[in-house]
C-alpha cells in the first residue's frame, strides 16, 4: 500500500462521520491526526495515528486558531477536513491565516450560503433549481399570511441547523394546523432562532436520492456517487439508517442540474447533496448540501471503489486526478443500531414484515462503526 507524508487531521464527529473519515484516508496510506472537543469511539481506530482532545475549539474560533498554530509545531504541515457544520465554518474563515495547512472545501461565503437556510433557498431561487416552496417569516402577522397560503403538515426549521439541533434534539417542528403553526413559531421566537417555513416533501424514504462528490480548485468536479436511501431513523426529518449505492446512469438529469448549481455558486470542495422527488408533480427537489465530509458516503464510496476522501486529498497536496463516477453499485450501508429502531417501528406501523427487513440486509454492506479490519471501535461504542 502507498504511504504519504503529508498527514491529514479531522476535526469532530467522533462516533460516526470522523470515524468514517479516519478510515476512508487511513486504509488508502495516509497518516491521521483526530481531534475534538471530546472523545469518541474514532480516536480508537488502528487508522488513528493520534488523537488531541481540546475544550471550546468547535465552539470558538479564535481558540481553534490558537491550537491548530500549536499544534503544526508538532506534526508540520497537514490537511483539514473539518465533520461538522461548526469546523467547516471556523476553518473556512481562519485557513488563510493557517501557514501549512490545506483545507479542501470551499471558501467562506460558499459555506455561509449553503449552511445559512435562508441564504441557501434563496440562492436556489436566484438559479431556477427545483426546491420544496419556502417562506421567511419575520413576525406573527406574516405567519397568518403564510398559513392561508400552505397546505398541513408543514416544517418549521432554524436558519442554522447546529445551534438549533443542540438545543432542541431536532431538526424542527411539524405544524398540523394553523395553531400549531403559530406555537411552534412563537417558540422558535422566545429561543432567539430565526425561522424557515416549508412545505414537506411527502414520499417514502425511497425517494431521497444523495449525490455525493468533489470539486477540485479549479471549479471542475473530479468525482460523482450516487446512493439511495432504503430506510431512516426516526421515520422522519432523521438520518439514513439503510442506503444503497445506485448508478449515475439513474441519476444523469439531477447530476447535470447539481453540477451547474456548484458551478454558479462556485463551489469547490467535498459535497453532499440531498434530493427528493415530490409526489405531486414528480419533480426532484433539492433539499440540501453540505460542504463536508458525511457518515454516509465516506467508507461507502470507497467500498463501491470511488474514495472521495482520498480524492479530495490529493487535490489538496497538489496532486491531479481523473474525473471519476466509475463504482460498484448495489453495496449497502447501514447503521444497525438506528435501523433496528427504523424497522421495529415500520413492523408496528404494518409498513414493514421482520422478513422483508431481513432481506433488505443481505447482500455486500458497509457498516457505520463495525469493521473487520478495525473493530476496537466497534468494541468501545458497546461499552
Amino acid at each position: 500500500m502507498r504511504q504519504f507524508k503529508i498527514p491529514a487531521i479531522v476535526l469532530g464527529s467522533g462516533t460516526t462521520t470522523g470515524l468514517g473519515a479516519i478510515r476512508s484516508l487511513g486504509r488508502a496510506g495516509v497518516p491521521v491526526y483526530f481531534m475534538d472537543e471530546k472523545k469518541g469511539e474514532a480516536m480508537y481506530s488502528r487508522y488513528c495515528k493520534k488523537y488531541f482532545i481540546f475544550r471550546r475549539i468547535g465552539h470558538e474560533k479564535d481558540e481553534l486558531k490558537r491550537v491548530l498554530m500549536k499544534l503544526h509545531d508538532v506534526i508540520g504541515d497537514a490537511v483539514l477536513f473539518p465533520a461538522s457544520d461548526s469546523y467547516a465554518t471556523y476553518l473556512s474563515d481562519l485557513i488563510d491565516k493557517l501557514n501549512g495547512y490545506y483545507l479542501p472545501a470551499p471558501k467562506k461565503e460558499v459555506i455561509n450560503i449553503l449552511i445559512n437556510k435562508r441564504t441557501f433557498y434563496e440562492s436556489l431561487m436566484n438559479n431556477k433549481i427545483p426546491h420544496p416552496t419556502t417562506y421567511f417569516p419575520e413576525n406573527l402577522k406574516d405567519v397568518k399570511k403564510i398559513s392561508r397560503n400552505i397546505s398541513y403538515p408543514t416544517f418549521l426549521k432554524p436558519y442554522l441547523s447546529q445551534p438549533f439541533s443542540e438545543r432542541f434534539r431536532k431538526k424542527g417542528f411539524v405544524a398540523n394546523s394553523e395553531r400549531e403553526l403559530i406555537k411552534y413559531f412563537g417558540l422558535m421566537k422566545r429561543a432567539k432562532v430565526d425561522v424557515v417555513i416549508q412545505e414537506i416533501v411527502l414520499g417514502p424514504p425511497t425517494d431521497h436520492i444523495f449525490l455525493d462528490g468533489y470539486a477540485d480548485r479549479d471549479l471542475n468536479p473530479k468525482a460523482l456517487f450516487a446512493r439511495r436511501r432504503l430506510r431512516m431513523w426516526p421515520l422522519t426529518f432523521g438520518n439514513s439508517s439503510l442506503c444503497v449505492s445506485v448508478p449515475t446512469s439513474e441519476v444523469t438529469s439531477l447530476k447535470e442540474m447539481l453540477f451547474r448549481y456548484l458551478k454558479a455558486i462556485h463551489y469547490h470542495g467535498i459535497f453532499s447533496a440531498e434530493l427528493k422527488k415530490s409526489y405531486r408533480d414528480g419533480t426532484f427537489k433539492l433539499l440540501e448540501i453540505n460542504s463536508r465530509t458525511s457518515a454516509w458516503f465516506n467508507t461507502l464510496s470507497a467500498k463501491c471503489g470511488i474514495n472521495i476522501m482520498l480524492i479530495a486529498y490529493l487535490d489538496a497536496i497538489g496532486r491531479n486526478t481523473k474525473y471519476s463516477e466509475e463504482y460498484e453499485a448495489g453495496i449497502k450501508w447501514v447503521f444497525l443500531r438506528d435501523d433496528l429502531r427504523s424497522a421495529v417501528r415500520m413492523v408496528l406501523n404494518g409498513d414493514l414484515s421482520i422478513r422483508e427487513w431481513t432481506f433488505s440486509l443481505l447482500g455486500k454492506k458497509d457498516y457505520v462503526i463495525y469493521a473487520k479490519d478495525d473493530l476496537t471501535p466497534f468494541v468501545m461504542s458497546l461499552i
